[in-house]
């Protein structure tokens, strides 16, 4: 009779390792703006790229993606050791003043006594203190 493997080997096995293929229509683009447009099911980020026509800001948009929020609770990791590992390498990534995150403002009106509009501005708050102590 031959050896079937017990459930606890079975989990040890090493996964595949994916095999990576570029679709036919892959573009390599450039963006130094993006736009966040979250929903109940995924996250859709517009990428573009800023420009300074006759003294005017524009930005011109070439992609959109919409990525599920497991794939960016992943990607919040990867993109955090990616920047660390630089900075370690390159010293400290420098942000101009004017384009850090502004302060957010307090809930008022109608949200002033909203429980989730306080929270999510408390979560903000910290969120911005933590992300310009990390500048220092």
């Amino acid at each position: 009779m031959p050896d079937t493997p017990k459930a606890d080997e079975q989990q040890s096995q090493p996964t595949p390792q994916p095999i990576f293929q570029r679709h036919e229509n892959f573009e390599n683009w450039y963006a130094n703006n993006i736009q966040y447009f979250p929903s109940e099911w995924d996250l859709k980020m517009v990428f573009g790229q800023l420009d300074w026509k006759d003294g005017n800001m524009l930005i011109e948009q070439h992609t959109a993606m919409a990525i599920a929020w497991t794939q960016v609770k992943l990607m919040i990791y990867f993109l955090t050791l990616q920047v660390g590992i630089y900075e370690m390498q390159y010293g400290k990534i420098k942000i101009p003043p004017s384009v850090r995150p502004p302060e957010p403002i307090l809930p008022s009106g109608d949200l002033k006594d909203n429980p989730i509009a306080n929270q999510v501005y408390e979560f903000i708050k910290q969120e911005r203190e933590r992300f310009n102590a990390s500048l220092e």
